[in-house]
């Protein structure tokens, strides 16, 4: 456990106008001269007001900012508590966000000395048998995963009461905090990432795991531009013992499927593709594709068309507009069927948006596939060799000669080269 006894010393250093200044939601000058007016009621016998007070009085701030200001101050003051607390193996740093089934903490993982994300299922379901397993098979289904745009689960555990589980600590930062300080993304980013998460997803429709909660904050983008999905508090695969009931809602309603806000049980990968659609809506307008109430939202889902793209942004690509409507669609049959399909059409997108199309030479898009996800994820050479090996079933009418000839100019003028943009 921390020392609290500097806790106090702590409070007093984080005034309102240190956080204020800090967020940036008031400049110097401004705090200059609401302490001017203190100071000068107080000459005149008046009680010294707090400066967030005369800020909202004078107009400078609103009342949210001030509400937001203390929340930041709480959560400094809660991480300064946490930190040096210690759950099984690991000790806690400060605490990176919460979701509907735990929290997680930016935590150093002891043994290996590495800093990890932890994250720990809420007090309030250690007694419910029901999310106390499905934190569980979240946790195992993850810990067997391996895919470079999946953030890897590295430990699961039990530590008196507390059930946890560590994860690599992706050095970046997650979309929705992109479109939060930006407004909206570019088209060569946003494409990227489309790639990346829909890789990631092909690889996850290939163990039959439908993810469930794809939307910008289970989207992580590291400094180096690779793309990682995480977060599967809701997953649900046909390999585990399914946990919800024919009726119950699962996911974020901002970018739910329609079949998902219905309540239905059955769900494919096509569910996981229509989240996208309504993401990649999200990074290239600047706002979800719907608004309102939660049960607005679920509706308009289920009934309504979003805005056109087109009207909102004027300077997209056909091709690109096209993709996000057909993953849009509200029946699944209409979306995309194959990955290779979506992958092939972003590919297209983010070629010609590179200024010119190159051809790969290659016969499939599945290929091309494969191809992307490498250059885009640094695999390492082992894993390049392997997938040169499947390209050979590809190249095999070729003959055994060119087939090798082919598969090395594949890796060399492919895997050896930078990540796309």
């Amino acid at each position: 456990m921390a020392d609290t006894a500097e806790l106090p010393d702590m409070e007093k250093d984080l005034d309102f106008a240190t956080l204020a200044i800090a967020h940036r939601v008031v400049t110097r000058e401004q705090l200059e001269e609401a302490e001017r007016v203190i100071n000068k009621e107080a000459e005149s016998g008046k009680p010294r007001r707090p400066v967030e007070e005369v800020l909202l009085e004078s107009g400078v701030l609103k009342s949210e900012q001030v509400w937001a200001v203390y929340k930041a101050k709480e959560r400094l003051i809660r991480d300064a508590r946490a930190r040096g607390q210690r759950i099984g193996g690991y000790e806690i740093i400060g605490k990176l966000g919460e979701g509907g089934l735990g929290v997680v903490y930016k935590a150093r993982q002891l043994s290996m000395g590495r800093i990890v994300a932890l994250k720990v299922l809420h007090e309030r379901w250690v007694t419910d048998d029901e999310f106390r397993k499905r934190f569980l098979v979240e946790a195992r289904l993850v810990g067997r995963l391996s895919h470079p745009n999946l953030i890897q689960v590295i430990d699961v555990g039990r530590y008196k009461s507390t059930l946890y589980f560590s994860m690599e600590f992706v050095d970046g930062e997650p979309v929705d905090a992109t479109l939060d300080r930006e407004g909206r993304m570019d088209l060569q980013s946003t494409v990227a990432i489309a790639i990346q998460v829909a890789s990631a997803l092909e690889y996850l429709h290939q163990r039959r795991i439908v993810h469930r909660d794809v939307k910008p904050g289970n989207i992580m983008v590291t400094k180096g531009g690779i793309a990682k999905l995480g977060d599967f508090g809701f997953v649900k695969s046909s390999l585990e013992s399914v946990l919800s009931t024919e009726g119950e809602v699962l996911g974020t309603p901002d970018y739910i499927s329609p079949e998902a806000a219905r309540g239905e049980k059955n769900l494919d990968f096509r569910s996981d593709l229509y989240s996208l659609g309504t993401t990649l809506y999200h990074m290239l307008t600047g706002n979800p594709p719907f608004g309102g109430s939660v049960s607005d939202i679920m509706d308009q889902h289920i009934k309504s068309e979003p805005r056109p793209i087109s009207a909102v942004v004027k300077d997209l690509p056909p091709k690109m507009i096209e993709v996000v409507e057909r993953l849009m669609k509200k029946k699944p049959s209409d979306r995309y069927q194959n990955f290779s399909e979506l992958l092939n059409d972003l590919d297209e997108v983010r070629r010609a948006a590179k200024g010119g199309v190159v051809s790969t030479g290659m016969p499939s898009a599945r290929l091309t596939g494969m191809v992307r996800t490498a250059a885009n994820a640094g695999a390492n050479d082992n894993e390049l060799m392997r997938r040169l090996d499947s390209m050979k079933t590809w190249l095999g009418i070729l003959g055994g000669g060119v087939v090798i000839l082919a598969a090395a100019l594949v890796y060399v003028l492919f895997f050896r080269q930078p990540p796309p943009v």
